[in-house]
């Protein structure tokens, strides 16, 4: 059995030093209150020799903050969230705190409970890709004095900061593309979490169509748990709409979409040109390549961060007006078109 690790108070009677005095310097406050060179090294040298570790929940009730940060995502499996989580939790690292991240699944249930461990756990802040039905949820987390910055999608104004890509305008594009190179059929398979009247990607695809005076093609679809459970949604929309081009909006649509165009035995560009919203890495190793519209990843966690940490070392940011970033996205031309 391993001897328990000592306390602060038990570090000082090893000491004899004052218990104010080791709380000062393991709370990083020796310069502050004048305590000597000599004394903090002999007394971070006894720390790390005893194990020592100090209380974080004890910290936390002494200075208010945990250094914690809560991130949740739809689906930290999809690589568009994965990647965003990795490069999160490296600059929040690189700022002094710890994350703890989870997936809703778009599960509003699940997503409520999340939050309600975040608040549990008394992160200091949020990141959040949410899901419809927590509105009320963050609104109270901001009306107790949280941080909290959203990705991916948002509400409206209702007073949390947002980072976005720039969803109708990338959506243009790829039409604009599809039909500079002869497409005439163009179909959008595309997720609707709500009204789809109501979705950027829908609305952007709808406005070149219209603009371009192309019959429009709309296949909303409910999110469903993996990129299979859409094979056969995409099989009778192909089979039954005579489509010479097809978007998808999303990497995971895209995918089966991908895999159902393969399996028909339709050839890529040549039956059918395809696009896809988010890059993926099958999109750039399959042949031939598929052209995507790609998402700035290493900017939205970039801004999401420095926007969450400036509210963080500035609380009186919290009363300032919202603010909706939006990060264009680029069109990269593979094969496939």
């Amino acid at each position: 059995m391993t001897d328990p690790k000592p306390s602060m108070g038990e570090l000082a009677k090893k000491l004899n030093v004052s218990k104010t005095t080791i709380s000062f310097i393991l709370n990083g406050k020796a310069k502050e209150k004048r305590i000597s060179e000599s004394l903090v090294e002999r007394v971070l040298a006894e720390a790390a020799n005893q194990g020592y570790r100090p209380n974080q929940f004890a910290q936390s009730l002494r200075t208010g903050r945990t250094n914690i940060i809560g991130l949740m995502v739809e689906d930290i499996s999809n690589p568009f969230y994965a990647s965003i989580a990795k490069l999160i939790e490296e600059k929040v690292y690189q700022n002094g705190y710890k994350i703890v991240y989870c997936s809703t699944e778009n599960d509003v249930a699940r997503g409520k409970d999340f939050l309600t461990m975040f608040s549990t756990l008394s992160v200091d802040g949020c990141i959040i890709a949410p899901t419809q039905g927590m509105e009320q949820e963050i609104r109270d987390m901001l009306d107790k004095g949280k941080s909290v910055v959203l990705f991916d999608r948002y509400f409206g104004n209702d007073g949390t900061d947002a980072v976005m890509v720039d969803n109708q305008g990338g959506m243009y594009q790829a039409v604009e593309h599809l039909a500079a190179r002869g497409a005439k059929n163009i179909g959008l398979i595309a997720l609707a979490l709500g009204d789809p009247e109501k979705e950027d990607r829908i609305i952007g695809f709808k406005k070149a169509i219209a603009d371009h005076g192309l019959a429009t093609h709309v296949f909303p679809m409910p999110f469903k748990d993996g990129y299979e459970h859409y094979l056969e949604d995409i099989r009778e929309i192909l089979s039954q709409n005579k489509l010479d081009a097809v978007v998808f909006g999303t990497n995971y649509l895209g995918i089966a979409g991908l895999e159902v165009i393969n399996e028909s035995g339709l050839s890529i560009p040549g039956d059918i040109a395809m696009i896809s919203f988010d890059d993926h890495d099958l999109f750039r190793i399959h042949r031939p390549g598929i052209t995507v519209i790609a998402q700035p990843i290493e900017a939205i966690a970039q801004v999401a961060i420095d926007t969450l940490m400036s509210k963080l070392r500035n609380p009186a940011l919290m009363k300032k007006a919202a603010e909706v970033i939006t990060l264009p996205t680029s069109l990269i031309v593979r094969a496939s078109t």
